[in-house]
């Protein structure tokens, strides 16, 4: 009897994966009909021979191709793994790499890493150093760590901390983020497997109540943290994503330690599986951290992060790229290429500001065809996402329309434009410590570029509205109604952090 309830819950499941598959390639393939209509605008003009046509229609395909296509796939590829018990006797050794971080953000995060029930070593990396630290580090029953300088930043630390320990296994935890007891013991099985070298389990913020940022930059990483890394384990590429990873020692020995730059654990991840290595996503989350609450906070971590992974997209992953299977490829373009959403939606705003406030009557119309034609995309772009968030989200948040999440990526231009430009340039960028404590006054120079940018469509939407104006003019101006729309969620975060 028992056998056969177990047959039918199975075959059951089974029929609820092939419905929920089904469900979403539909709707993928209408995003992809959509596609076809946006790239219908740019053929019926190719006949123009225009070179900056060309270019312009080579980026977006490719663009398409990297961020939407590949996106797609990943959904289609969401695989989890089965439960594995941890077995017992295993070395693991925890670190908690510091440096000048807030005394009872280090307390909080030491004495939950201490209290993870699975046997351990856990070890405080102090960069600093901290005579402070260093006994509270006495007080919780913790190795204190430290190291001449602080060259390479977390990396440099994390490797020399390495070259002192010897545990099997190495979990690592940014300061800000707090594991449940249970951590380890969700984890370790996987390693079962020798092939593994690597197992990132979920990431979830607990601070995202705190203001519209801490709100807007939780729901940004809702995909990214959730579906699209459960794809990214479908294709083999499970990814790291910088706090609570748990290492194969050995692993990390292989390519020399953890990777060091400002997107050390994007690099990391791609040394180890172009290395062989496999990898685990573990769709429960064990662990959360703290995401910045106010504008200069989210924009210098998104300016380090964006940096980072356009770093390694140039000049890195050319190199590896083909020591990874195809399935590897589209998992790691689509985080090597989201930050281009920034200098994308800039053009986007820029043409339609110059359009409405100097072109022709038959420049608007032009204008007018083309946004009728991204429509589509753009909103099969967001259902796609929004019913992957609904079927594989741990977040109940997550099931809504995560409207905060799409305006700050529009809101964040400044900062990935200006991180495209410094990675071409190969402009250095030095370490950038996310700020841990939200600020109590105005930030408003801060969002001085998108206040400049939401006064010219502004400007350039009252000047068209003093001429006569049509149909293909009214949907030019509400698409820079909404880019300044996007553009305000800014203006209020100075102003209210």
């Amino acid at each position: 009897m028992n056998g056969s309830t177990l047959t039918a819950g199975a075959s059951a499941r089974n029929i609820g994966a092939l419905r929920t598959h089904g469900v979403l390639f539909a709707v993928v393939l209408l995003g992809i009909l959509a596609s076809l209509v946006y790239f219908s605008w740019w053929v019926e003009r190719l006949g123009l021979n225009s070179p900056w046509l060309w270019l312009s229609l080579i980026l977006m395909a490719a663009y398409v191709v990297a961020q939407i296509y590949s996106a797609w796939a990943l959904y289609l590829h969401v695989e989890t793994p089965a439960a594995v018990a941890a077995p017992a006797g295993l070395s693991v050794d925890v670190l908690v790499p510091v440096y000048n971080e807030p005394y009872e953000l280090v307390e909080r995060s030491l004495a939950a890493a201490v209290a993870i029930r699975y046997p351990h070593q856990t070890y405080l990396l102090d960069d600093g150093p901290h005579p402070r630290l260093a006994a509270l580090a006495a007080r919780l029953g913790v190795h204190y760590l430290t190291r001449a300088g602080n060259g390479d930043a977390k990396a440099g630390n994390v490797n020399a901390a390495l070259a002192r320990t010897t545990g099997e296994f190495v979990t690592i935890f940014d300061v800000d983020h707090v594991p449940e007891p249970n951590f380890l013991g969700a984890v370790l099985g996987h390693f079962t497997d020798p092939a593994v070298g690597f197992v990132q389990s979920w990431v979830g913020f607990h601070n995202h109540g705190d203001s519209l940022v801490a709100r807007a930059a939780a729901e940004q990483g809702f995909d990214p943290y959730g579906p699209t890394s459960m794809g990214m384990y479908g294709c083999g590429a499970a990814p790291v994503w910088g706090s609570h990873c748990t290492f194969r020692r050995r692993a990390l020995q292989s390519i020399g330690g953890h990777q060091a730059g400002l997107a050390e654990d994007l690099h990391t991840s791609l040394r180890l599986h172009a290395a062989g290595w496999r990898s685990v996503f573990v769709p429960s989350l064990d662990a959360r951290g703290q995401t910045p609450s106010d504008l200069i906070g989210i924009t210098a971590q998104h300016f380090k992060w964006s940096r980072g992974v356009f770093e390694v997209l140039f000049t890195v992953y050319p190199c590896l790229c083909r020591r990874l299977t195809l399935p590897q490829n589209a998992a790691y373009l689509v985080r090597l290429t989201y930050y281009l959403i920034g200098p994308i939606f800039l053009a986007h705003a820029l043409v339609t500001a110059g359009v409405l406030l100097f072109g022709s009557s038959a420049a608007v119309r032009e204008l007018c065809q083309y946004l009728l034609r991204l429509a589509p995309l753009a909103l099969a772009v967001v259902l796609v996402r929004q019913l992957a968030m609904h079927l594989w989200h741990l977040e109940v948040d997550a099931r809504g329309l995560t409207w905060r999440g799409y305006a700050l990526s529009c809101t964040l231009w400044p900062v990935y434009t200006l991180a495209l430009l410094c990675a071409l340039l190969r402009v250095r960028i030095p370490h950038l410590p996310t700020a841990k404590q939200k600020a109590a006054h105005s930030q408003l120079p801060a969002a001085l570029p998108q206040l400049t940018l939401m006064a010219l469509l502004l400007a350039a939407v009252v000047v068209h509205l003093s001429g006569t104006w049509g149909l293909a003019d009214a949907v030019v101006m509400v698409f820079a109604l909404l880019a300044t729309g996007a553009q305000s969620t800014a203006a209020y975060a100075a102003l209210r952090p």
